[in-house]
């Protein structure tokens, strides 16, 4: 139970205030109000004593200073202790035990109106600041900071110290999203709710929030699926993340990309591409990093594709897409994610993304392999799930095994892939990739055994590194350690 019983609000949504407020008053509260919640009060013959007659301080500015005092915070932010409550009585400060607020409706004001103006005046300073003050003094001042909340207070209020640090997290994701908020306001990413046709399965619903004008669909009447933005993801991952003049293109499906090539034509870019796994490729999304021409959308439309996605089209590529109607055709913004999220069990799991690209630290033979194309080869690895190994010629992917729990298994899956679709590649030069290094010399061997000519890259890093050197050395496997790992859990 409270042991002071003075209570702060200070409110934009004023829906249920009156509840709060009289409920207050029954267990005899002392109220404090700023400016429009005071008002409010006033109409309903509320008692309560308004800010700026406690603190002695009118608001200024317009209203944009009028909670910002040492005698609202000192309430806020005061414990129990002994020299605290010395120095509240000395000050003559209200100790606060609860705090009825919310923000300015930036969030509204931003979907309503392109004036930075408006929206500027919607960026709460106060409010958030008394919320940050109660969170920090949660054991004392709890915050209720939506509507919905006061009737659970009510409701629970002989045992409301129960529920003190939930009233606290409460807060805290209010005042998250609202950073989040004006922080893409900032970079020009407002976000926009996408209703999604189902998540991973059609029981499932599924939402997506998208930062405004990053996905432009111009073409295609079905919406996007859950599936549909997962594959586009790593599919743009590849794409973008890779720097060349170069055309690229890759196909994805189920996550896991079935065909990628670069080129200098875009569409021997898209063909290489659909080569590498034409089976798997149906149904799949596929993006390119280059404006898409007529002759490379004319040679699409020849298949079945769930999404076609690009940074921009030509008129009349588009007048050929649009006889498709089931195809979703996606204009997107090179604006990647520089930090990774992922919900888990115990909360959020958040991390930078990789985007470390793999030079070669040392080299037991001659790399004939083109920077940028090994730039690309290793973006596509990256998407892979480990365990992953990753086959290509010199321009495009042709094998690859990944989500296994031994390397030596994700190899053979991939030879054994390579092997069964490209016939006609084997006596070729190739380039296999492994996204971590080879703990035992047992994938080398085997390796060894296939007589392929395979250029390896592989990271390094276990402790049988200098055994993997002495096997590469006597068996004169061309074989290039790069500096990073690449796992894809």
């Amino acid at each position: 139970m409270f042991k002071y019983k003075n209570a702060l609000i200070s409110v934009f949504d004023k829906t249920d205030v009156e509840v709060i407020a009289k409920f207050l008053i029954n267990k005899k509260f002392n109220i404090y109000s700023t400016g429009g919640t005071s008002q409010l009060l006033k109409k309903l013959k509320i008692p309560h004593k308004e800010i700026s007659n406690y603190t002695g301080q009118k608001e200024i500015l317009g209203g944009r200073v009028k909670t910002l005092h040492p005698k609202i915070f000192g309430g806020l932010l005061s414990t129990n202790s002994k020299e605290h409550q010395r120095e509240v009585k000395k000050e003559k400060i209200v100790n606060f035990d609860l705090l009825v607020i919310n923000l300015y409706p930036f969030q509204e004001t931003v979907k309503n109106t392109s004036n930075p103006k408006d929206i500027i005046e919607m960026i709460d300073i106060g409010g958030h600041s008394l919320i940050r003050a109660a969170i920090k003094n949660y054991e004392k001042t709890i915050t209720l900071i939506r509507p919905n909340d006061y009737q659970f207070f009510i409701k629970n209020f002989s045992k409301i110290s129960q529920y003190k640090k939930k009233f606290a997290l409460s807060a805290l994701q209010a005042v998250t999203e609202y950073d989040i908020a004006i922080t893409n306001w900032f970079e020009g990413n407002e976000t926009e709710e996408y209703p999604l046709r189902y998540g991973e399965n059609p029981h499932q619903h599924a939402t997506a929030v998208i930062n405004k004008g990053n996905i432009i669909q111009i073409s295609g009447e079905k919406k996007l699926s859950y599936n549909n933005l997962l594959d586009l993801d790593a599919a743009i991952n590849i794409v973008y993340r890779t720097r060349t003049r170069k055309n690229i293109c890759t196909i994805v499906k189920h996550n896991i990309p079935c065909g990628a090539a670069i080129n200098l034509s875009q569409i021997n870019a898209y063909k290489k591409a659909l080569a590498g796994d034409s089976l798997s490729a149906f149904g799949g999304i596929v993006v390119f990093n280059k404006k898409i021409n007529a002759a490379t959308a004319k040679e699409l439309s020849k298949n079945f594709f769930e999404v076609i996605a690009a940074p921009n089209f030509e008129k009349e590529a588009i007048k050929i897409f649009s006889n498709k109607k089931n195809l979703r055709v996606l204009k997107v913004k090179k604006d990647l994610s520089k930090i990774e999220q992922r919900s888990f069990f115990a909360g959020t799991l958040l991390q930078e993304t990789n985007n470390n690209q793999s030079t070669i630290k040392s080299i037991f033979g001659k790399n004939i392999l083109d920077n940028e194309n090994m730039s690309f080869f290793i973006n596509v690895l990256k998407v892979v799930k480990s365990n992953a190994i990753a086959i290509f010629d010199s321009e495009s992917l042709l094998s690859q095994a990944g989500g296994q729990t031994s390397r030596i298994d994700a190899l053979k899956s991939c030879m054994t892939k390579l092997k069964a679709r490209h016939k006609n590649q084997l006596s070729k030069k190739l380039f296999l990739f492994s996204d971590a290094f080879f703990p035992f010399t047992d994938s080398l061997k085997f390796i060894n055994q296939s007589k392929l000519k395979l250029h390896c890259f592989v990271p390094m890093g276990s402790k049988n590194d200098s055994a993997i050197k002495n096997f590469v050395i006597k068996n004169e496997i061309n074989f290039f350690c790069l500096s990073h790992r690449h796992f894809k859990h």
